[in-house]
Order: structure tokens, then C-alpha cells, then sequence
């Protein structure tokens, strides 16, 4: 195993998968629930890597317990029941299981044009895909790395895959040549805002009295390519069960037409989404999946348009 491979390229399998499959036809949404707290209960006891990977976001959003790793080990299991309810939840509606899906501030989100949707890995987060469906005939893309478990992707919430394009983040560029010609095209580019993978551009922002890294590309490619950036948050709602799709205004970037950006002045965008990814977890703190995503400095100090002299990817297609 690499050691910057995704947790998920380790963890669940064809069969887990496929018994989860069946308790879901079978037996429902409930049994199956009841069942994954088990499975829970166990990654909570014996898997360690994910623990670690979990216990930076945890300590930070409850200090008075970071110096018990028993009482971490307490949040970090309602974080995984809690995961494994949102699993459940996503894969319930890709099999046709729809739930009612309501909005608030949709205003927020042009219906024409390029735009960046800032998603995080928080709450029904893959259930916000249907949200670009609704978008009046706007083709979507969502840039992300491939995924390791089949089974368990990021479209795991939808019936049908038709009208999203996914841009590989794993190739020369990141990415950012294809997302930025699509967003030219008046197309939609979903992105990532919480978590930074390795050898990407990174800042340090407050979160909770701490700090946390979270990637720059979103805010970078937005203002490079003109358009808005909107931070999106699907929220799961119990007793019926709904999700909530909730958008926020446009993130202020800096004008960057024709000229390269520096990583101080997208900072305060950086900063700010983490305020609203704050504000979500105070909220909702078992519904935060922030495993890992830590930086090394030489990566948050790196010029978001400059990871090698290879790429300024956008610069070099101009």
C-alpha cells in the first residue's frame, strides 16, 4: 500500500460490499443500519490508521478530550456510525430509493455560465451531485482522483452517471487545463474545498482554535477563469429522511486575468470556506470525514500556479 494512498483503497471489499447490497434489498434500510455499527464498532477498536487519519480534525473540534485517546476513540466512532449511516443513505438513492431533496439560497448558483461548486467530504455529501442534475441541461464535471474501491465511488448517491465528466486530478496538470477549458465552455466543475492531497497547494487557516491545510485549487481555478466559486453543503435531515442542499454566496477571489496568482492572495478564500466547514461542523461534528489531509510545509509554501516548472497549466495553454 503507497503510503498517500485514499483510506478507501484499503478498506472495504466485493464481498462487504455485496452483504451490504443484500441487507439493503433484503432487509431494509434499518437492518442494514443495525449491522453497519457493528462493522463501526470494530474499525473503531482495531483500525489505527484510520484513527490517526481522524485525530487532528477530532482533537481540534473537542480540546478538552484530545489528551484521552479513549475519549477520542468515543468520537471516533460516532464519526464512523455516522459514515456509514451517509454510505448507507448514498447508495440507498443510487438504486432508485430517492429521498425528498430540499434547497436553501439556491440563488446562489447561477444557472448559466461557468461555475465552481466547492463541495466537502461533510454529511451527504455525495447526494449533492443531484444538485448539478437539476441545472437545466449544464454539463457537469467533478475533478477527482480515481477511485480504489469499486463499489464505493463518489457517484455512489446517483442512478445514473449521464451528464457528468469526471477530470482526473492524477494526470501532468492536476486537472486545471481541462476544468479551466470547461468552465470557458460555460460548463459546471465540482471540486473538492476540504482536504488537500499530496504535492497540491495548500494554506493553514484557523479551524476551531487550531489550524487545518485545505487546498487552494478551487479558489485558484476559479479566479484565474473568472467565475464564481460556491461553497455547497448537503445536509441529511431524520424523522422523515431528507437532505437539505444548502448553498453559500460566492467566495470573493481576487481579478486574475493574464497574470499568475500568488498563495497569500488566495488565502483569505481558503480561510473563509473554512469558516463555513466550521460553522457545518459545530453543527454536525460526527459528520465532518476529514481523514488525513495534512500538507507538508514545502507544499502550503508552494505558488498554486507553480508546483513544478513544467506547469502553470493554464499560462502554458494561453
Amino acid at each position: 500500500m503507497k503510503e498517500n494512498a485514499p483510506l478507501n483503497a484499503s478498506r472495504g471489499n466485493r464481498f462487504g460490499i455485496g452483504f451490504f447490497r443484500l441487507l439493503m434489498h433484503c432487509g431494509g434500510f434499518g437492518v442494514a443500519l443495525r449491522f453497519s455499527r457493528i462493522v463501526a464498532w470494530f474499525y473503531a477498536r482495531f483500525d489505527r490508521r484510520a484513527f490517526s487519519a481522524a485525530a487532528d480534525y477530532l482533537k481540534l473540534r473537542f480540546p478538552e478530550d484530545a489528551g484521552s485517546e479513549k475519549k477520542l476513540r468515543r468520537h471516533f466512532h460516532l464519526l464512523l456510525n455516522e459514515l456509514a449511516k451517509m454510505l448507507l443513505v448514498s447508495y440507498r438513492m443510487g438504486i432508485g430509493k430517492a429521498l425528498p431533496i430540499g434547497e436553501e439560497d439556491r440563488k446562489y448558483l447561477p444557472e448559466t455560465g461557468g461555475v465552481v461548486v466547492v463541495l466537502a467530504h461533510f454529511d451527504c455529501w455525495q447526494a449533492a451531485m443531484d444538485l448539478m442534475n437539476r441545472s437545466r441541461g449544464r454539463v457537469i464535471n467533478i475533478m477527482a482522483r480515481a477511485d480504489q474501491v469499486k463499489g464505493m465511488d463518489k457517484f455512489l448517491a446517483l442512478k445514473s452517471r449521464s451528464g457528468f465528466n469526471v477530470i482526473s486530478t492524477e494526470g501532468f496538470s492536476g486537472g486545471l487545463v481541462e476544468a479551466s477549458a470547461a468552465l470557458e465552455r460555460g460548463e459546471a466543475v465540482i471540486i473538492m474545498g476540504d482536504r488537500p492531497v499530496p504535492g497540491a497547494a495548500a494554506a493553514e487557516v484557523p479551524f476551531f482554535g487550531g489550524k487545518i491545510a485545505v487546498p487552494l485549487s478551487p479558489w485558484m481555478l476559479a479566479a484565474r477563469n473568472g467565475v464564481p466559486a460556491v461553497p455547497v453543503f448537503a445536509e441529511l435531515h431524520e424523522d422523515p429522511l431528507k437532505i437539505v442542499i444548502r448553498y453559500c454566496p460566492p467566495v470573493p477571489l481576487p481579478e486574475a486575468p493574464g497574470r499568475r496568482l500568488r498563495a497569500e492572495e488566495l488565502s483569505p478564500a481558503a480561510a473563509q470556506y473554512a469558516q463555513l466547514l466550521e460553522e457545518a461542523a459545530g453543527r454536525r461534528p460526527y459528520r465532518v470525514f476529514r481523514f488525513g489531509g495534512d500538507v507538508s510545509r514545502k507544499d502550503i509554501e508552494k505558488d498554486p500556479c507553480h508546483k513544478t516548472e513544467k506547469i502553470d497549466p493554464m499560462e502554458k495553454e494561453k
